[in-house]
């Protein structure tokens, strides 16, 4: 017990050094950030941007470009570039990091996509109102803004896009060399309810991607280092740090999501009890990354500048986690998951889900046989305990996930990797029961 307790203040001390270290590094590279010119960043959006957000009076586009066109969410986006070329007169670099200047064509509700179309090709700069977004740390321009000075909107999209492609493929090719296939597999057949194209041609949503990626090949290139020197804790907090400093608050519940699942898929048989502990430890790491790094940036510009941060975020805070239309919490919750459902509008998705049960009722079947219903069913415990993690973030944040289906549906790809793995994991239970039969 004792030695129990000293190995929990020790995951407590290191994780509060890492703490500490994110926020003064994160605001050292913000504040670097600023300090870099704004005009060639300005003229590389600005030669691009009319390929990027299309002209609607000039009709609809076909093929991929077409459906890029009408589905991608470009809102967000608009406001990440926007905020890389903006420098407002008499402000210093360490100002913009914590108030996140930018201009609009509009003094009430923003318009980022006309803003940015208006600004960066050479509108009148005085004919626009000053905003600021200071919750939020907008960590996304510590890469945006540098690849702006030497690449085009459209080309830093598709930088962004052959990282992700690489990254899969990386995690793929050392899932089967770690001797996981099951993982590869399982991330293969989650990729579609991710509609990847979309994903691809997103600054937004690129970056819940790559930390999502880069937390899953963590987990395969060092599970037996980070298991002997009990890192996992560490692992998780850093992940939420990262999706509280880049992210806009998109899918962040996927970069949880996605490494337990592959976690649990390379520690092969362990204890239920153990496994429990494990998926809620590493979950409650996750959450207090997140939380308090984003709380640590409310608490920053505030104290400095005194931006009213604080109040501002608290009530933005209210207003995403209300009940949706005045429904009781749970009622409202299942309205805002199925909304995101519908988001999955083919038929193919219905068809695959139906599939996965029917392949996860076998593989249970045929696990049961070749072992027993406490081994296979102790199995199944810590995937469905993560599977359940989509529907408490919609429950939990169903306002903000019901106005923003576009990018939060995505979330549920969770549940369909967690499905996977299960019956994937079974079905490799259910063959090394066979072989110990054999033998």
């Amino acid at each position: 017990m004792r030695d129990g307790k000293k190995t929990w203040l020790g995951h407590i001390g290191q994780m509060l050094v890492l703490g500490i270290a994110s926020v003064i590094l994160g605001v050292l590279l913000l504040t670097l950030v600023f300090c870099l010119p704004v005009e060639p960043v300005k003229e590389h959006v600005g030669v691009s941007v009319d390929r990027i957000i299309p002209d609607a009076s000039q009709g609809e586009t076909k093929g991929w470009k077409g459906y890029l066109d009408a589905n991608r969410e470009l809102y967000t986006d608009a406001i990440m570039v926007q905020n890389a070329f903006e420098k407002i007169p008499g402000k210093n670099a360490f100002e913009h990091a914590m108030w996140a200047y930018h201009l609009d064509l509009s003094e009430e509700a923003w318009t980022p996509e006309v803003s940015v179309k208006y600004y960066s090709q050479g509108g009148d700069p005085s004919a626009m109102f000053l905003h600021q977004y200071s919750r939020y740390w907008h960590g996304y321009l510590v890469f945006l803004k540098p690849l702006l000075l030497l690449f085009t909107w459209e080309q830093v999209v598709w930088i962004g896009a052959g990282l992700q492609i690489l990254l899969f493929l990386a995690v793929v090719f050392f899932a089967f060399r770690k001797g996981h296939p099951e993982a590869a597999a399982a991330l293969l057949l989650s990729l579609l309810f991710l509609k990847p194209l979309l994903m691809l041609a997103s600054l937004a949503m690129t970056v819940c991607g790559v930390i999502t990626l880069a937390a899953v090949l963590a987990v395969l290139l060092w599970r037996k280092e980070l298991e002997q020197k009990e890192l996992y804790p560490q692992l998780f907090l850093m992940t939420g740090i990262l999706v509280a400093y880049f992210d806009f608050l998109t899918y962040p519940v996927v970069t949880l999501g996605f490494p337990l699942c592959v976690y649990f898929l390379t520690k092969k048989d362990a204890p239920l009890k153990e496994n429990v502990a494990r998926m809620l430890a590493y979950s409650a790491s996750w959450t207090l990354g997140y939380l308090a790094m984003w709380c640590t940036k409310w608490v920053l510009a505030d104290l400095t500048l005194h931006t009213g941060t604080i109040r501002s975020a608290v009530s933005s805070i209210v207003g995403w986690t209300e009940a949706v239309g005045g429904r009781p919490r749970v009622s409202g919750g299942l309205y805002v998951i199925g909304m995101n459902l519908q988001a999955y509008q083919s038929w193919i998705y219905p068809v695959l889900a139906a599939l996965l049960a029917v392949a996860d009722l076998a593989a249970l079947c045929y696990a049961v046989r070749k072992t027993s219903w406490k081994r296979a069913l102790s199995y199944c415990v810590p995937y469905l305990l993560t599977a359940c993690i989509p529907f408490g973030w919609y429950i939990v944040v169903q306002h903000h996930s019901g106005m923003h289906v576009v990018f939060t549906f995505r979330i549920l790809s969770v549940v369909w990797l967690a499905f996977c793995a299960i019956g994937l994991g079974l079905w490799r239970m259910g063959r090394q029961g066979q072989r110990k039969e054999e033998t």
